[in-house]
């Protein structure tokens, strides 16, 4: 976590921080696209009921980001197994057995992304082989920083791609005029996920850490204090965004704070977004209207995220 570009401020966050920005940034939207559909449709089950969806909606998004590492594509199904123990790990309410799986994930992961490393062709255009491009061309030389942030890659990837598709998913299903409207764009499904990061972000809070005394809002913080920033509220400030409770997909100017901003906005906000609307487009192939209208959903116990359980309409109400 010491290595982390998320958890790091002054010179050990910015030359880190602009490697994954370029890095990501170089990554082409199409190649994005297309491993995003293949990974989404080899995932999909045959079956889609709403416990293969839930898996799906998690596993998807990891999928598509060890291919675009570089991984092989026999490694896939290891890769999404080590992230979700070791995202399992990450959470106050995680348990002893969790935690000692998450080591052993965490060890793998390590050990398999440094091979990655290690054996990838400089112009192989992976997004591994970038990263380690970018970080040379600023300066960032810390492998172990370099493995660390890649496995970061995966495991934010993991929850918070997850809860764009799945939140989503729970837009459609409670607004069943929403999937025609989404059709009939061009940009359809960008436009939704770009709105419902905005309109039921994954990500509802985040903290921060006071290091020297400091006032916000006429509040005196001293040296150690926590601010937690809750983004959900910010996404619906009306200064930010006009009829915030409203789902507008063609809302003229949309203001998000889910990725954050500034120094430490998310360098991966327009892979995830571009992960999430793919693979959507690839489930509403195979899903119906009533599909969509016959799920319930309940909520992954989370301190900070807001990530839809589904199940059957049949056996458990609509929450």
């Amino acid at each position: 976590f010491r290595y982390l570009v998320r958890m790091t401020d002054g010179s050990r966050h910015d030359q880190p921080k602009l490697a994954l920005e370029r890095a990501l940034a170089s990554m082409p939207a199409t190649e994005v696209a297309t491993q995003a559909r293949q990974a989404a449709a080899h995932a999909l089950p045959a079956r889609i009921d709403p416990a293969a969806l839930t898996t799906w909606v998690f596993d998807t998004p990891i999928a598509v980001v060890a291919d675009l590492l570089g991984f092989p594509a026999d490694e896939r199904s290891a890769i999404v197994s080590w992230t979700r123990e070791f995202v399992a790990s990450l959470s106050p309410l995680s348990t002893p057995d969790q935690l000692a799986a998450a080591s052993a994930a965490a060890s793998l992961l390590r050990s398999r992304i440094q091979s990655v490393l290690s054996s990838i062709e400089p112009s192989a255009g992976s997004l591994a082989s970038r990263v380690r491009a970018h970080a040379e061309s600023v300066g960032w030389m810390d492998n172990a920083s370099i493995v660390a942030n890649l496995v970061g890659l995966l495991s934010q990837t993991y929850e918070a791609t997850a809860g764009l598709i799945g939140n989503s998913i729970v837009a459609l299903a409670s607004q069943p005029p929403l999937l025609d409207d989404v059709r009939a764009r061009t940009d359809g499904w960008h436009l939704l996920v770009h709105e419902i990061s905005r309109y039921d972000s994954p990500v509802q809070n985040t903290r921060r850490f006071v290091v020297e005394p400091t006032i916000i809002g006429g509040v005196d913080l001293t040296p150690g204090a926590v601010v937690l920033l809750v983004l959900a509220a910010a996404n619906r400030d009306r200064s930010m965004n006009p009829e915030p409770h409203k789902l507008l997909l063609d809302r003229g100017t949309r203001c998000v704070f889910s990725f954050s901003r500034g120094a430490h906005a998310c360098p991966g906000e327009a892979l995830a977004r571009g992960i999430a609307a793919t693979a959507l487009s690839v489930l509403c192939e195979a899903m119906s209207v009533d599909a969509f209208a016959r799920l319930a959903w309940t909520w992954k116990p989370s301190t900070n995220g807001r990530l839809p359980i589904f199940q059957d309409a049949d056996t458990a109400g609509h929450p």
